[in-house]
């Protein structure tokens, strides 16, 4: 059970049963999250605000890098030193939430714990690297000890050279049996990739992967599209090209919102509309769909497919895990251009939102959310320290 850790703010010649009070106050306030509640004096995330005159001592207890959620009420000038805490708050780039009613905390405190039982969920899961991040993903790697002190992620390294060989590889009957192609070889190459990728989940007890891709492109003359879709389908967040901030942000993504995103190049950008566009997708993401080839090289498989929803979320990691681009937008159009990767939406994102894109990109690789997932996504991210652009 996540706990909340609640620091009693009062007035500096405060006795020990005002501050007794103080807990009672709280407990009468949102009796729903006792259990949650506990008492500290260091290494708070919930600051009470009791009562006037303990605006200093916040001051002196504040973490920069820390996210705080500030309640307080209308008795002994509590919200007047809750505002005053904020504004300081808000000038030295702490990171908070001002509560000020029962109902808006009751609400808040529910989507905080969810969110910050989705982020505790992260811990420990193991994400796999198959071969490097492409040599073109300039701005997305993520460093590994980096993973693992933001969020807890274990990420290995896997050599394609130490998984089982192309020629030695079974064909996979059920992998035959969910994509339907005229090209039988194609497809029965694929159910081999899937199957070698399966294994590598399996054998290394992996909760996701990215796959640097295009060795078995120019090697074998095969993708990985279709295996990929289908570990998406099956809920195990997979991504291409060894895009290590795309499948990190995948398995965040998941965990805050239920679903796995697409990931997804920005092939225009304009006040218009902005195209994304891939050539994987998770077919559960899809209307209707149908295989074809891959676009950069015209060899292999890949998904060309109808995107399912109207509203959408676009969300992107920095490689160094301490910005976060988060907008929402409005697809206005499923294109089949022959200029772009298979499966294209063309999406009309706030001016804001375009702007960022253009002036301070995070990096290619977007990730696409069915509706509206703000909200979640920025406490989540606000929990971590994140900074929202």
């Amino acid at each position: 059970m996540i706990q909340l850790r609640v620091k009693i703010l009062a007035f500096k010649e405060a006795e020990a049963k005002y501050i007794e009070l103080g807990k009672k106050r709280l407990a009468s306030m949102l009796p729903e999250f006792v259990n949650q509640f506990k008492f500290v004096e260091e290494n708070a995330n919930v600051l009470f605000v009791l009562s006037g005159g303990s605006e200093y001592a916040t001051t002196q207890m504040v973490e920069k890098g820390k996210f705080y959620l500030i309640l307080s009420n209308e008795l002994d000038n509590s919200n007047a030193a809750a505002l005053e805490i904020k504004a300081w708050m808000n000038r030295e780039g702490v990171s908070s939430v001002l509560l000020s009613n029962n109902e808006e905390m009751k609400a808040y405190l529910s989507s905080y714990l969810e969110v910050a039982e989705a982020i505790e969920s992260l811990k420990g899961k193991q994400l796999g690297l198959i071969g490097n991040v492409s040599d073109w993903l300039i701005a997305s790697s993520v460093e590994k000890n980096l993973l693992l002190n933001k969020l807890g992620i274990h990420l290995k390294q896997i050599d394609w050279k130490s998984l089982c060989s192309f020629e030695n590889a079974e064909v996979n009957t059920e992998f035959l049996s969910k994509f339907e192609y005229a090209d039988e070889q194609e497809k029965l190459n694929a159910s081999k990739i899937y199957n070698i990728l399966k294994d590598c989940i399996d054998n290394e007890k992996l909760d996701a992967l990215t796959v640097e891709c295009f060795p078995l492109v120019r090697q074998k003359s095969v993708t990985a599209c279709l295996a990929l879709s289908l570990f998406n389908d099956q809920q195990i967040p997979a991504g291409c090209e060894g895009d290590l901030a795309s499948i990190v942000g995948m398995m965040f993504a998941k965990e805050i919102s239920g679903s796995i995103p697409w990931m997804a190049n920005v092939a225009k950008i304009s006040e218009a509309a902005t195209l994304f566009a891939h050539c994987t997708i998770g077919t559960n993401l899809l209307s209707n769909y149908e295989v074809t080839t891959h676009f950069e090289t015209g060899l292999g498989t890949a998904i060309q497919g109808m995107y399912r929803y109207n509203d959408i979320t676009v969300f992107r990691f920095n490689s160094d895990l301490n910005k976060a681009f988060i907008t929402t937008g409005e697809v206005l159009d499923r294109p089949r251009y022959a200029t772009a990767c298979r499966t294209q939406i063309e999406v009309k994102l706030p001016k804001n939102a375009i702007v960022n894109l253009k002036k301070n990109p995070l990096g290619n690789h977007h990730l696409i959310l069915q509706g509206n997932q703000t909200e979640k996504l920025q406490l989540a991210c606000g929990l971590l320290g994140i900074e929202v652009i």
